[in-house]
């Protein structure tokens, strides 16, 4: 690509970061606790595309006057290890 050249959206730099296409995983049960003004916890119980199940955790926002969810962070584990995860956030909030 000569340098003059602009790339268009979505388009990378060769040699550059390219993104995974977004994977759909089916979403088994989902709980959401609203805090603050316009935040979000979401928990998730989720089965990706292999058939592996999964326990998602993520935080985000509500923009203003909307009830569309916006995604800021999140963080997934195996269903396997639910009761460890389970075991520690018990024993963090007994202290």
């Amino acid at each position: 690509m000569e340098e003059t050249e602009q790339m268009g959206p979505g388009a990378a730099p060769q040699g550059g970061f390219q993104r995974r296409p977004r994977e759909d995983y089916e979403t088994i049960k989902l709980e959401t606790m609203n805090y603050g003004t316009n935040n979000f916890i979401e928990v998730a119980k989720k089965k990706a595309p292999n058939g592996n199940i999964f326990i998602s955790i993520s935080k985000g926002w509500y923009p203003q006057g909307s009830t569309e969810k916006r995604y800021k962070q999140g963080v997934g584990f195996p269903i396997e290890e639910k009761d460890r995860f389970t075991g520690l956030l018990n024993t963090v909030l007994q202290e």
